[in-house]
C-alpha cells in the first residue's frame, strides 16, 4: 500500500475524504477510530494548495501534481495526544509532514515512490521514517501519539530537507498530515483517511498573524499572557487598532488586577468593563486622561500616547529611565506632542515603537494590534524582565 501508487491514493482521498473533521474531538471509520486529547483545539475548515514533489532519474526531487482544496485543519496547543484505535487487520498508519519553504502558501509534499519520505506507526508503537517494510497493524491495538513526540520527529525531517540542500523552514509552519490506510480481506477496494494536524506550543496562533511575521513571536507571548483574545473565528486582526480602555485593562491585568479607587471621569461608569481598569491606570499616574475629566476609553491610542504611558509605568515600577533617541532623526519627530517627546524617544531607544521605512515616525497615528503586540513583548521581556 505505502509502496504501490501512494500519490494516487492520497490524491483520490483527498478529493473525496477532505479529512474529516472532528467537532467533538472525535472521528471514526470502520476500520479505525481517531481521537485528540489536548489542552486547546480548534479546527477551522482551511484553503490548502498542496505541491508533490517525486524524484527523477537522477533522484531530485521535481514538482509533480498538486491539490488545491478546502480541508478540516486540526489545530492543538499545550498537552495534546493522538489517540488512534484500530476496528480491522491491516490499517496502516503514516505521517508526512507538509512545508511551506517559501512562505507562499503552498505545501510541498515530498513523495518518493517507491521510497517515501514519510514516517511509519510499527506494531511496537513507533513513530519511525519508512524503512521499506509494510507496517500492517493488528486489530484492537491502541497507539497514542503526543504532539511532542511529532514536533520531534517534524524537528528531525526539517534538518534533514535543510542539510539536503532545501530553504530553512519554521517548525511552525509545518502540518503533520496523518493518514491511515486500509484494504479489506479479499482485495476490496482501499480506503484511506487523512487528518490535516497544526501544532503549536502554547496557543493556537490565528492564521492572520503569517509565520515569520515581525510581530509573530510578540502575538503570540500576549496570548499566552492573557494581554490579547481573538477578534473573531480564527482571527487576531493585526492591522486593527487598539483603544485606550483597552490598553487600562491590559496593564491594570498586568499589574495585578487590583481593584482601582473610584475616580471621577464623566465617560466611565459603574457598569463599564473597563471600570477597574480605568481607576487603577488613573490613581497609579499611569493614564491621567484626555481633559475635561474625561478617560477617553474609546479613543483610537496613538503612537505617543502608547509611548507616554508605558514610559509612565515604566516608572512606577521603579526602573532607571535613562536613554533616548532623538527624534530629529525622523522626518516628523518635530510634531510629536510636546507632553510626549521625552518618553517617545525613551520608547523608540529601547526598541518599543519603530520608524517606518520612509524615515517618518508617525507620532499621532493610531497604535495598530500587532505593534501593541510587539511594544508590550518587548516591554516586559526587556524591560520588566517577566
Amino acid at each position: 500500500m505505502i509502496k504501490q501508487n501512494r500519490w494516487l491514493c492520497l490524491f483520490l482521498a483527498f478529493l473525496l475524504f477532505a479529512g474529516p473533521a472532528l467537532p467533538a474531538q472525535a472521528a471514526e471509520a470502520d476500520f479505525a477510530s481517531f481521537l485528540i486529547d489536548g489542552d486547546e483545539m480548534d479546527f477551522p475548515q482551511r484553503p490548502l494548495h498542496i505541491q508533490l514533489y517525486q524524484r527523477d532519474q537522477t533522484g531530485t526531487f521535481v514538482p509533480s501534481d498538486q491539490v488545491v482544496g478546502s480541508f478540516p485543519l486540526n489545530r492543538t496547543a499545550g498537552n495534546t495526544t493522538f489517540y488512534i484505535q484500530l476496528h480491522a487487520d491491516g490499517v496502516q498508519v503514516t505521517v508526512d509532514y507538509l512545508t511551506d519553504a517559501n512562505s507562499d502558501g503552498v505545501y510541498e509534499l515530498l513523495d518518493g515512490q517507491d521510497d517515501p519520505i514519510c514516517d511509519v506507526v510499527t506494531a511496537d508503537g513507533r513513530l519511525t521514517a519508512w524503512d521499506g517494510v509494510d507496517h500492517r497493524l493488528e486489530e484492537g491495538q491502541i497507539f497514542a501519539l503526543p504532539a511532542d513526540l511529532l514536533a520531534s520527529r517534524g524537528q528531525a525531517v526539517l534538518q534533514g530537507r535543510l542539510a539536503a540542500g532545501q530553504e530553512d523552514v519554521d517548525p511552525d509552519h509545518l502540518i503533520y498530515l496523518l493518514s491511515l490506510s486500509y484494504v479489506p480481506a479479499g482485495g476490496g477496494e482501499p480506503q484511506t483517511l487523512h487528518y490535516y494536524l497544526q501544532l503549536f506550543q502554547s496557543v493556537i496562533i490565528p492564521s492572520d498573524v503569517p509565520v515569520g511575521s515581525w510581530y509573530y513571536e510578540a502575538v503570540e507571548y500576549g496570548l499566552a499572557q492573557g494581554f490579547f483574545s481573538g477578534t473573531g473565528e480564527d482571527s487576531f486582526s493585526p492591522q486593527g487598532t487598539v483603544t485606550r480602555a483597552q490598553l487600562a485593562q491590559i496593564l491594570w491585568r498586568l499589574g495585578g488586577s487590583e481593584e482601582g479607587r473610584e475616580v471621577s471621569f464623566t465617560d466611565v461608569s459603574s457598569g463599564d468593563w473597563f471600570l477597574d481598569a480605568a481607576c487603577w491606570c488613573a490613581q497609579e499616574g499611569v493614564m491621567s486622561g484626555v481633559g475635561d475629566q474625561r478617560f477617553g476609553p474609546n479613543q483610537v491610542l496613538s503612537r505617543e500616547q502608547l509611548a507616554l504611558i508605558l514610559y509612565q509605568y515604566a516608572r512606577r515600577t521603579g526602573l532607571q529611565m535613562e536613554g533616548g533617541q532623538s527624534l530629529a532623526l525622523f522626518t516628523d519627530g518635530p510634531s510629536t506632542s510636546s507632553w510626549a517627546r521625552v518618553a517617545l524617544g525613551w520608547a523608540v531607544d529601547h526598541q518599543l515603537l519603530s520608524g517606518y521605512e520612509d524615515g517618518s515616525l508617525h507620532p499621532g497615528q493610531g497604535v495598530t494590534r500587532a505593534e501593541l503586540a510587539v511594544a508590550l513583548y518587548r516591554f516586559c521581556q526587556d524591560l520588566l524582565e517577566l
